[in-house]
């Protein structure tokens, strides 16, 4: 039977192109799952990390900030599909092999069927997916490169860049033309084994033996080619789009910052005292005793510790004892003298001693029971006047201001004594015209009391000004000026004029006697700039302090997408400038952040630049020059409200020079979703 033997070479041949363009299905799927699942790029040098479609972790190495693929994100729900598809078609294939000696017919359709739907799904990478990797990695392009070399004004600047590595795979996708070669053997294979097929099953012989059966059949391979032909059609169909482009308003402009000027330095230009100590060691350095017993009262003090000591009468006409300042004062015709002091328990005579060359006479300033007095011993205790203290307790902290002068016929004494809380509660005017009138060789604390009682000292300060105050000048009207301590709290603030002078009384040498900081604001309460005392350095009252301030300009693109804009900074690490120079108006909701694109910066720069919206953003930071932190962190800005763009710092020394670009990014949805519109912006600093 001829027929037989004719229908055993097809089943034959049929069975080989299946087996072929099955294992080709097989190769292909597997392809598609590793392209797929694993990576196809690695990153080295600057960046760091691996990318694929279904997942991936790349992050800047010197701060290990991880970097978003936006658009990867997007479309990984596409990327999951893809995978499920081509691992059902790998399976797919897989059985049609396991059929191939018992179904032929079926196992032929089967694989021609997978293999046009590899085709289909090529087109969908290809076409769609591989675009999405390519635009998202195109995000480095300009840094690619073991080096990057910048010419600036302020020289050749090179910067470490990033090395981008595809991987085998990837080469293979994107070098080779082998994935559509494999399909379109495996099409066309397949393709001719389901015609074998066909023709086997649409012989007469056979058709007269199961007519019924071989039609079903029949019908059955019509419908799967008609559908994959359609299939692999659709993947390179394109419908006809018309757009309609209509140009609009940028979705946010730039706007003027509510001050066009900085706090560009404050410096102290003068200072009154001559000494000063917060007795918070002992013994003081410079300072010795004249009778009595000494000691620290550890967290004894108005603030920190505090002098401390009893009477033995042995000082000053052997009944009273003093602690003093070692160096002699009778330079000065007239001196500012202050002191803080208490009794621990029960009171006696303590306050302010002024001693004469030889120690044998003594002006005593003391606060007692209800009164203050200014008494001279010559031998003889001599009471020169007294007055009465308001609400007066021994156990409470009170300051003794004194001013003296020598005229020449007399020794005047003027005295303002004030409460804890910086409350003037007395005062007294006294004149010595006695022949034992003396001018004070030596300044110090007295005490004249019972010997087991107890008295504390604290925030001694000689001066030739008033201590009560600190003079500030240049300012504008109605910033706002706040002395702080070193212990953070607030000891006193004002709204100026252009100067003005800050009261101080309630703390004099402030703090503890070290470091602390001055506030400068703007009218509207926002922080002009710090000034950060040394930490051997200290406030005193009767300083003298002088703002410089500078203009901003502010040059806005026609659109008010864009701005150059140049600040005068502080130019000393003590003084932080802090300057909003930027304002942002949106109608609708966006999200924004801040991104530095290129520095030209010396090496004496240290910055922050930040975004404050509904919230404040991280901080783009340079120290040192060194770009840290190259954008800040996404924030929603505020419909109709305050939004800036921030910086404060300063260059370590004065005549530099910076420029700094940036993009501001501003997108209609979080997480760099959405459309994004980018704001060019220059920064130029002065110091």
């Amino acid at each position: 039977m001829a027929w037989s033997t004719n229908e055993d070479k097809i089943t034959k041949r049929v069975k080989i192109l299946t087996t072929a363009s099955a294992t080709a299905c097989l190769f292909v799927s597997l392809v598609y799952v590793l392209i797929v699942a694993t990576p196809l790029w690695l990153f080295r040098g600057y960046i760091e990390g691996y990318y694929s479609l279904l997942d991936y972790r790349i992050y800047y190495t010197y701060n290990k900030q991880l970097i978003s693929m936006p658009h990867t994100d997007y479309v990984r729900h596409v990327s999951l599909t893809f995978l499920i598809l081509t691992i059902a078609l790998l399976i797919t294939s897989a059985i049609s092999i396991i059929l191939m000696n018992h179904k032929p017919h079926i196992s032929s359709g089967l694989v021609y069927g997978v293999s046009a739907a590899l085709g289909a799904l090529y087109g969908l990478f290809s076409g769609y997916l591989y675009r999405v990797v390519e635009f998202d990695v195109s995000r480095f392009s300009q840094l690619i490169g073991d080096e990057i070399v910048a010419r600036t004004s302020a020289g050749t600047i090179i910067y470490t860049g990033v090395r981008l590595e595809s991987t085998i795979l990837n080469k293979i996708i994107t070098n080779t033309p082998a994935i559509p070669i494999i399909l379109g053997f495996a099409i066309v294979t397949s393709a001719t084994a389901t015609a074998l097929v066909l023709t086997k099953l649409h012989n007469r012989d056979v058709l007269a033996m199961k007519k019924q059966i071989n039609f079903k059949q029949f019908t059955q391979y019509i419908a799967v080619f008609m559908f994959s032909n359609i299939t692999i059609a659709s993947a390179f169909t394109y419908y006809p789009l018309t757009l309609s482009i209509a140009p609009q308003k940028p979705p946010a402009t730039l706007e003027q910052p509510p001050y066009t000027y900085t706090c560009r330095i404050l410096v102290r230009t003068t200072r009154g005292a001559i000494t000063y100590t917060d007795f918070e060691t002992y013994p003081t350095p410079g300072w010795i005793s004249y009778g009595g017993i000494w000691d620290l009262s550890v967290n004894g003090g108005f603030k920190g510790n505090a002098l401390r000591g009893r009477d033995n009468n042995t000082g000053v006409g052997g009944r009273t004892s003093q602690y003093y300042w070692n160096t002699r004062i009778d330079d000065y015709s007239s001196l500012w003298i202050s002191v803080r002091s208490r009794a621990e328990t029960i009171d006696g005579y303590k306050g302010i001693g002024l001693i004469n060359i030889d120690r044998n006479r003594l002006y005593e300033i003391s606060v007692y029971g209800y009164n203050a007095y200014v008494w001279k011993w010559d031998g003889a205790w001599r009471f020169l006047g007294s007055t009465t203290i308001s609400s007066y307790s021994a156990t409470r902290w009170y300051t003794l201001v004194l001013y003296y002068v020598d005229t020449g016929v007399s020794i005047d004494f003027m005295l303002w004594i004030y409460d804890d809380n910086g409350i003037l509660v007395a005062t007294l005017t006294v004149r010595d015209t006695g022949t034992t009138r003396f001018r004070p060789a030596y300044a110090g604390v007295t005490i004249d009391a019972t010997t087991t009682l107890w008295f504390r000292f604290d925030d001694f300060i000689l001066s030739t000004v008033d201590p009560r105050g600190i003079l500030f000048t240049n300012f504008y009207s109605n910033m706002v000026v706040e002395v702080w301590d070193n212990l953070d709290s607030l000891v006193n603030y004002t709204r100026t004029s252009t100067t003005f002078n800050l009261g101080v009384a309630r703390d004099i040498v402030v703090g503890t006697g070290v470091d602390g900081r001055i506030v400068i604001r703007y009218p509207d309460a926002y922080v002009c700039g710090v000034y950060s005392v040394p930490s051997i350095e200290s406030i005193l009252g009767g300083d003298t302090y002088a703002l410089s301030i500078q203009p901003m300009t502010v040059y806005l693109g026609s659109n008010r997408s864009s701005a150059n804009v140049n600040v005068y900074i502080s130019s000393s690490s003590t003084f932080t400038t802090t300057v909003r120079f930027l304002r942002i108006s949106v109608n609708q909701a966006l999200y924004t952040r801040l991104l530095l694109v290129h520095v030209s910066t010396p090496t004496t720069l240290n910055l922050d630049l930040w975004i404050e919206s509904t919230t404040r953003t991280t901080n783009i930071s340079i120290r040192n020059g060194v770009p840290i932190y190259s954008s800040t962190n996404q924030a929603q800005l505020n419909i109709g409200g305050a939004n800036y763009l921030i910086l404060s710092g300063y260059f370590t020394t004065g005549g530099q020079t910076a420029t700094l670009q940036f993009k501001l990014e501003v997108c209609t949805e979080p997480n760099n979703m959405g459309i994004c519109t980018y704001y060019p912006l220059t920064l130029q600093l002065l110091s």
